[in-house]
């Protein structure tokens, strides 16, 4: 059994989850308030999944009982490490992106563009300068802390390391990068159709952020299709490195397990659901 993007797409619907994000998109580019709330909380939400997929590599990386590889006798069959690397591919760029020349962790990126955002919107909105509203205004809603932490129980922190637990993880994860990819690249050709002029000035303007110039559009462009695409070739890894892993398993586990990854999988799609329903609530 093979787990291929077309298999995991027929077990979510894909083309109204990407509606709904340039649905919701287009709403919050109305307003320069509401589009920064919409990408604080986007990044809020998102800023977990580097630590969620690290933990993951971890998960798998330390179990190798579960992932051998026949004709080897132990401590020489495991191939735990071997299947780890294809997620940990994805946590390296999370922590330090490698498009660009500093130690760009995702997350600066992310702050990166809201400070951006709040900067050149100042003058016509000067409460965007005044910190203690900033933090009132963008302190995370209980739904949104919530969602943030299935994520890290969607990566399978508290559950026991064996093959159910691990390969719905990988569902999750996999789950986590194609609709990501799908979201960024919404919401950039949504901000260029709807906002030409912001963009330009984030693609134009850099911040310092913990010592560092940061470009301000560079998180939203990284991640689009129409960018660096970094969404879609962590969902490639993560497909080569799930499919490995099958390998490394008994056959007659591995109908169960495809099982796993698909409920994985439709968690992770709830959660988007619940994000893009409730984000301009």
């Amino acid at each position: 059994m093979e787990i291929t993007r077309e298999r995991l797409r027929a077990v979510h619907d894909y083309e109204t989850a990407g509606e709904r994000v340039a649905e919701v998109v287009q709403e919050a580019a109305r307003s320069r308030p509401t589009l920064v709330r919409f990408l604080a909380r986007f990044a809020s939400w998102n800023g977990l999944f580097g630590s969620g997929v690290a933990l993951l590599s971890s998960e798998i990386g330390r179990s190798q009982q579960l992932f051998r590889e026949e004709g080897f006798p132990m401590p020489l069959a495991d191939r735990s490490v071997l299947v780890a690397s294809y997620f940990f591919d994805a946590a390296r760029d999370e922590f330090d992106d490698r498009d660009t020349e500093h130690r760009d962790t995702h997350r600066c990126l992310a702050q990166a563009t809201l400070l951006g955002i709040l900067e050149a919107s100042v003058a016509q909105h000067p409460e965007f300068g005044d910190t203690r509203h900033i933090e009132e205004f963008l302190a995370p809603p209980l739904w949104l802390q919530a969602l943030r932490y299935r994520v890290t129980y969607g990566y399978g922190a508290g559950n026991a390391d064996d093959h159910a637990g691990i390969f719905r993880a990988m569902g999750y994860h996999l789950g986590s990068e194609l609709l990501a990819d799908q979201e960024f690249s919404r919401i950039d050709a949504t901000l260029r159709a709807v906002d030409a002029t912001l963009v330009a000035e984030l693609e134009a303007r850099a911040v310092d952020i913990a010592g560092q110039a940061h470009n301000c559009y560079q998180w939203i462009r990284i991640h689009s299709g129409a960018g660096g695409a970094a969404e879609a070739d962590h969902f490639a890894w993560a497909v080569q490195g799930v499919n490995l892993a099958f390998r490394y398993v008994p056959a007659d586990l591995h109908a169960e397990l495809v099982h796993q990854v698909e409920e994985g999988f439709r968690a992770f799609a709830r959660d988007h659901d619940e994000f893009f329903t409730r984000v301009l609530q």
